[in-house]
């Protein structure tokens, strides 16, 4: 049996209760209108017609005292009249006999009333009414003497009729109480027995349903927990299949569907569901927090490391990852890393993350990367901060050594250039072509020194915040066009092409002149140093987002991709370059563009040229805009840089 057909018996079973029911009622309701209309119909027109014949006599009374009162033709007329009400109400009555004591009455009434007719037209009869005398005397009297006391007789026949009536009368009435409360039991008896049934159904109902809910639940309360086992990891569950109903379809059902899963456990797919869940244990047991979104920003998991930053991923997932995350750069980056579908690496102190953690503050390195299917779709990405803390306290100790290093030997190093000097202009006499040639070399060499510890001093003070730029309103094709028209002679020198191009009324920039001119010809050097004869060189200048973007690009030979990630840091230098730099010049020029507010990024490949680009704020923005974050995007086997 199916369960709909066990739904629809147990409720044609109540419907069937319900018909039985109904006609019971039906029938006892009809059984009470019977006695009713019996009450009616039988002794209520007896009483009626008792009634009529008790006023119909007091009517003929009163005629035969109007003709002892001398008028004796009306009394007759109105005896006539009353007679006739009386005989029918008494017919009536007489056709309507329900009580055993009604026949003597009624024989009764119908004798007195015969006596009662013939002593009263013989008392009418025996009185004289003289003749009528002339129109002017007196008129006649009537006789109304009464011999032998007739009319006291007709007086007594009176008062027997009205008290049989009333005997009548009462009878009845007694016989309608007596019906009227037996009715009244039989009615209680009726809705104690209707009570009873109904009892009887209502108990009936509720055990057909509590074995019929049980039949239906007790299969599926099973299946539950065989569900619920599976779900723990026991996939050898198996539900009982204990009727052929739409249950037992569904437990049959999910057993072949665990059978599957079985199957699937021990196929490859398995084992790659196995790997996952294996690799998400990986970034749970991780040290670094890791924020994982999916296309659209949202997050979708969190690690515990994670959680002591952000909260408890039940409360985040779904949640887009700008209303979680405590810094602006963490939304940034993924919007950079899903919009480009590169990995972002934040690099240098303006990308350093402080979020507090336990209650102390900690220092982190943002790192995001695509997440993409084998077809190459994407479908999210992985955002880890990696803990830097101790990193930047060692970087802060090598920084300090190096401004004191620098600084302490600044004043040997002047001696030595002065000495040097002195010696060159013949101070120690005569000297041999091989003591110049020493001297020069000695000479170059203090050159190349006191620029490096120059640079080393400016590089720590820019980091130190002790070489704050001083921002003032500046044309950004002004501020662009000066710095790399001041490289014009020099490049075409080389036999290299220099190419300007500024977007048509760009903007006016906050940069300090001096500290924006020195990136320019930072980037320029470089350009210049790594691009052979025959090449080009293009500055250009475009507004992007509240920002005007300066690029510097070059035809030269590339950064490998392994040296884009470090190509920003102190004295990195790619193999084979050409000679004339200490490798500081990227690191001061991306220090300055950090302390303005902008961001300095690298595209390359190895053969085809390397573009920096590099941001500055618009006046309007800056006033109201967060500060601006320096990123460097590594484009893994496409991107090439100096």
């Amino acid at each position: 049996m199916t369960l709909r057909a066990k739904l629809l018996g147990g409720y044609l079973v109540f419907v069937a209760a319900l018909i039985v029911l109904g006609g019971w009622s039906a029938w006892h309701l009809r059984e009470m209108g019977g006695v009713s209309r019996n009450i009616l119909g039988n002794n209520y027109d007896s009483v009626v017609a008792a009634q009529g014949m008790r006023e119909s006599l007091d009517r003929q009374g009163s005629a035969v005292l109007f003709a002892l009162l001398g008028q004796l033709e009306p009394a007759r007329t109105r005896l006539a009249e009353e007679r006739k009400r009386f005989d029918a109400h008494f017919t009536r009555a007489a056709n309507n006999i329900t009580e055993p004591a009604e026949g003597d009455i009624i024989e009764s009434i119908r004798r007195d009333r015969d006596e009662y007719y013939r002593m009263v037209d013989a008392f009418l009869a025996q009185m004289r009414v003289p003749r009528r005398q002339p129109a002017d005397g007196p008129a006649p009297k009537t006789d109304v003497s009464d011999p032998g006391g007739r009319f006291i007789r007709i007086e007594a026949l009176f008062h027997q009729l009205q008290a049989e009536c009333d005997n009548l009368i009462q009878i009845n009435q007694r016989a309608m109480v007596a019906k009227s409360e037996a009715a009244a039991g039989v009615a209680r008896g009726w809705f104690l027995t209707t009570l009873g049934v109904v009892g009887a159904l209502v108990v009936a109902g509720v055990g057909l349903a509590i074995v019929l809910a049980n039949r239906i639940v007790r299969p599926l309360r099973e299946l539950t927990t065989t569900m619920e086992r599976v779900a723990g990891g026991d996939l050898e569950a198996k539900a009982a299949v204990a009727s052929r109903d739409e249950v037992g379809v569904l437990a049959a059902g999910f057993n072949s569907m665990a059978e599957h899963i079985r199957q699937l456990r021990r196929s490859d797919l398995g084992k790659l569901l196995v790997a996952q869940q294996t690799t998400e244990a990986a970034i749970d047991s991780l040290y670094d927090p890791v924020i994982v979104t999916d296309a659209d920003g949202k997050v979708t998991k969190l690690n515990p490391a994670a959680e002591e930053i952000f909260g408890p991923e039940a409360k985040n997932a779904g949640r887009h990852v700008r209303d979680i995350a405590h810094d602006s750069r963490i939304a940034t980056a993924v919007s950079e890393t899903l919009s480009s579908q590169q990995p972002v690496a934040g690099e240098g102190a303006a990308l350093v993350l402080p979020l507090a953690v336990d209650g102390s503050e900690r220092a982190f390195r943002l790192r995001t990367t695509p997440m993409r299917d084998e077809e190459g779709r994407l479908f999210g990405a992985v955002t880890l901060l990696e803990d830097i803390t101790h990193l930047r306290e060692i970087d802060r100790l090598k920084s300090e050594f190096i401004a004191t290093a620098s600084h302490e030997l600044r004043t040997p190093l002047t001696s030595v250039q002065m000495s040097v000097h002195l010696l060159l202009e013949g101070a120690a006499g005569n000297l041999t072509e091989r003591q110049h040639e020493v001297l020069d070399a000695c000479r170059e060499d203090c050159s190349r020194l006191e620029k490096l510890m120059r640079d080393l001093l400016d590089l720590s003070k820019i980091e130190a915040g002790e070489a704050a730029p001083h921002l003032v309103a500046i044309s950004a094709g002004d501020l662009v066009a000066t710095a790399a028209e001041a490289f014009r002679a020099q490049v075409e020198s080389k036999g290299i092409a220099l190419k300007i191009d500024m977007a048509p009324d760009l903007p006016f920039v906050l940069a300090d002149r001096a500290q924006i001119e020195r990136v320019v010809s930072n980037l320029v050097s470089n350009a210049l140093r790594h691009t052979e004869p025959g090449g080009e060189i293009h500055i250009s200048a475009l507004p992007r987002d509240g920002h005007v973007a300066v690029s510097v690009a070059d035809t030269g030979q590339g950064i490998p991709p392994e040296y884009l990630p470090i190509i920003f840091d102190k004295f990195v230098r790619v193999p084979n370059a050409p000679a004339g730099g200490a490798g500081l010049g990227l690191a001061i020029s991306k220090s300055i563009i950090e302390a303005h507010g902008g961001q300095i990024v690298v595209h390359s490949k190895v053969g085809h040229g390397t573009t920096f680009t590099f941001t500055l704020r618009v006046v309007h923005e800056a006033a109201t805009a967060l500060p601006s974050r320096t990123w460097e995007t590594r484009h893994e086997d496409t991107d090439p840089g100096h």
